[in-house]
């Protein structure tokens, strides 16, 4: 079993922190890793981002937990997106957790299935672009601006739609026992921080997994 052992909890305004320390290592390939973590990281469903040359360029992987629906997890998807522009050892592994709704599970099931045409990034994105909250018909223009085929999006997602369902089955059984309330959440390397982190708070949590993995003195 896993524990979180909470080392920090404190509040700014608008943003919720909690900086946990995990009973497992920081490189997801560990053979002590507990499956369920692996996949997290791993399962090759899950939509990421990685630098070229990634796994072995790539030195700290950021799992993101959102919605499409949230507020705080838009004002996020610039923040990483700056991020990812800027430090090309970063790779992002995207877990859809739609905790809002009917409407943020179809926008979930949309963007996986758009992956399978090579659209996930430009939906993602226009998604979150998207003004107040999703609708079916704003989801439908999303993938308009994107340039998602939606036929193609429509026959992918029911051909594969048994794969997507137990993605984000195993996305709300990760979610559940790391003791996640809601979303923005991130993993980076052994800490969790929750809430619309700041351009430099994430870049010193990156940084701070970094200097975990190099160990004391490197």
């Amino acid at each position: 079993m896993i524990v979180l052992q909470l080392r920090r909890f404190r509040w700014l305004w608008p943003m919720l922190v909690f900086a946990a320390t995990a009973a497992w290592p920081v490189n997801a390939a560990t053979p002590a890793f507990p499956d369920w973590v692996v996949r997290l990281f791993e399962n090759p469903l899950a939509p990421r981002v990685a630098p070229r040359g990634a796994p072995k360029v790539g030195d700290v992987t950021v799992v993101e937990f959102f919605d499409y629906n949230c507020p705080y997890c838009k004002a996020m998807h610039p923040v990483i997106a700056k991020v990812l522009a800027s430090d090309r050892k970063v790779r992002v592994v995207y877990r859809d957790w739609p905790v809002l709704g009917p409407v943020s599970v179809a926008a979930a099931k949309a963007a996986i299935a758009a992956q399978y045409q090579g659209r996930h990034d430009a939906f993602h994105a226009a998604l979150f672009a998207s003004p107040g909250r999703l609708t079916d018909d704003a989801i439908r223009a999303a993938a308009v601006r994107a340039k998602v085929d939606w036929a193609r999006l429509e026959r992918d997602r029911s051909a594969h739609g048994p794969e997507i369902d137990a993605l984000l089955r195993e996305t709300w059984d990760g979610a559940q026992r790391l003791g996640l309330q809601g979303t923005p959440v991130v993993l980076v390397g052994r800490h969790l921080l929750a809430g619309a982190l700041t351009e430099q708070q994430l870049r010193d949590a990156i940084a701070q997994a970094r200097a975990e993995e190099r160990g004391p003195g490197v």
